[in-house]
C-alpha cells in the first residue's frame, strides 16, 4: 500500500513543509533499503520516524541526487511566470552549472503533444541518464506535463515535484496523475507515475494571483464536500487576503494533503475510492474542453462543475447545500455568457469522459457535506438542468 507521510519542516517563518513518499525514503537514505524486494517494487513501509532536513538550505528537501549532488544534471522543468518572478531563488538552489533548465508558457495550452515533444527533445539534448533527476517546479500544468515526460523518458526517471500554486499544492502535485490534454479530452494521455518527493514552500505563494488563489480554493472546497465540511469554512477564509494567515493556511495545505494522501494511499489507480476526487470534475473538464483551454482555468472549471454536481445531488433527494460555493461567486466572476445556450454541447462533451462507464456518465455526488458516493446518469435532461442553474446562479 502506498504511504506518504506527511512531514513538517519549519524555518523561521513556518513557511515551509515537505511530504516525502516512500521511494524517497527508501531510494535516498538507505535505512530502509531491505524493503525492496529484487525487482525494485515499493512495499509498505512504517514511516513513523521519518527523515529530516534543514530548510534553511535554498535547496532543503530534495534529497543529494536532486540537489545536483550527481554524476547527472538535474532537468528542470520550470513555468515561465514562476522563473520571473523567483529566478534568484532558484538559480540560488540549481545554478547553470549544476542543472539544465526548460521553461513552459504558462497556461493549459502547454498541457500537449507539441509541447511534451519539446521537452523531450530538451531532455536527450544532455547527458541523460537513468539517474537523472526530473524536477517540475510550477503550477498543475507544469507539474502534470514534467510527470508524463519523467514517465517516458528512459522509462522512468527520478521525479521530484515543487508546485508552486495552491492548486498544484493542495492537488495535482499529490497522487501520480500524470498527463497530457488531447482533442479527445481533457488528461486523456498520461500515466500514474508517482514522484520521490514533493517540496511544499508557501513562499511561491506570496506572487500568486487572486485569480490562481480562488483556483486552488475550488479544490479545497471539493475536500470539505468529500471529506472534511471544516475546510468549506477554511476555503471562503482564505478567497479573502485580510483572513488569509499563514497558520491558516498551512492548516488547509496539510489537511488536504492528508485526505488526498489518504485516498490515494488505498487507492493508487482510481478503481474505486479514488474516484471521490473528481467530485465537480467531469461537469468541469467538459467546460474546459468547450472553452478550448483559453479563458477558464482549470478551478474554475471545477467550482461551476461542483455547483452543477450538487443540483444533481439535492435532484435525488439529498439534502446539500452549494452555499459555500454561491458566496464566493462575485469573487469568481465567472464569464460563462459565451457558454449558456450550449447545455447540450456539454452534455456531448460529458459523454467522452475518460471515468465513464459503458453509456452513462460517471459522476461523483455528495449525500450530505464530507460523504461522497459515486453514480451513473443517463438522464441527458436532467445534466442539462444541472447546467442551466449553474449559469443562472453564477451569470
Amino acid at each position: 500500500m502506498l504511504q506518504l507521510p506527511s512531514l513538517l519542516i519549519t524555518d523561521r517563518d513556518e513557511s515551509r513543509f515537505l511530504l516525502f513518499d516512500d521511494l524517497h525514503l527508501l531510494w535516498n537514505h538507505g535505512r530502509r533499503a531491505g524493503l525492496l524486494d529484487t525487482a525494485g517494487n515499493q512495499v509498505a513501509v512504517d514511516a513513523s520516524d521519518p527523515d529530516t532536513v534543514d530548510a534553511s538550505d535554498p535547496a532543503a528537501g530534495f534529497p543529494d541526487s536532486a540537489a545536483g549532488k550527481t554524476d547527472s544534471q538535474p532537468v528542470l522543468i520550470v513555468d515561465e511566470n514562476v522563473m520571473a518572478a523567483h529566478r534568484e531563488r532558484i538559480n540560488a538552489a540549481f545554478p547553470d552549472d549544476m542543472a539544465r533548465c526548460f521553461e513552459v508558457p504558462s497556461g493549459e495550452a502547454s498541457k500537449s503533444m507539441a509541447m511534451w515533444n519539446r521537452v523531450m527533445d530538451f531532455a536527450f539534448s544532455g547527458a541523460l541518464k537513468r539517474n537523472t533527476p526530473l524536477i517540475a517546479i510550477g503550477g498543475g500544468v507544469t507539474g502534470d506535463l514534467a510527470g508524463f515526460a519523467a514517465a517516458s523518458l528512459m522509462r522512468g526517471l527520478p521525479l521530484f515535484h515543487v508546485p508552486t500554486t495552491l492548486l498544484a499544492m493542495v492537488d495535482s502535485a499529490i497522487g501520480g496523475k500524470t498527463g497530457i490534454n488531447h482533442a479527445f479530452g481533457k488528461n486523456t494521455i498520461g500515466a500514474f507515475y508517482h514522484p520521490r518527493a514533493v517540496l511544499f514552500d508557501t513562499a511561491f505563494l506570496q506572487t500568486l494571483p487572486q485569480r490562481e488563489w480562488l483556483c486552488g480554493i475550488s479544490e479545497v472546497l471539493k475536500y470539505g464536500y468529500i471529506a472534511d465540511p471544516d475546510l468549506l469554512e477554511n476555503g471562503a477564509a482564505l478567497a479573502d487576503p485580510a483572513t488569509r494567515t499563514p497558520k491558516l493556511l498551512q492548516h488547509v495545505i496539510e489537511r488536504s494533503v492528508r485526505i488526498k494522501s489518504g485516498v490515494v494511499a488505498t487507492d493508487a489507480r482510481e478503481a474505486g475510492r479514488r474516484a471521490w476526487l473528481n467530485f465537480g470534475h467531469t461537469f468541469g473538464h467538459a467546460l474546459e474542453a468547450l472553452d478550448n483551454y483559453r479563458n477558464i482555468n482549470h478551478g474554475e472549471a471545477v467550482y461551476a462543475g461542483m455547483i452543477a454536481a450538487l443540483f444533481i445531488s439535492r435532484r435525488l433527494g439529498y439534502e446539500v447545500s452549494d452555499e459555500p460555493l454561491l458566496q464566493l461567486k462575485d469573487k469568481y466572476r465567472l464569464d460563462l455568457g459565451p457558454y449558456t445556450s450550449r447545455a447540450g454541447e456539454l452534455v456531448t462533451l460529458m459523454a467522452h469522459d475518460k471515468k465513464n462507464r459503458d453509456a452513462d456518465i460517471r459522476l461523483v455526488l455528495v449525500s450530505a457535506h464530507g460523504k461522497p458516493l459515486v453514480t451513473s446518469v443517463s438522464d441527458s435532461a436532467l445534466l442539462k438542468e444541472a447546467w442551466k442553474y449553474t449559469f443562472d446562479v453564477l451569470t
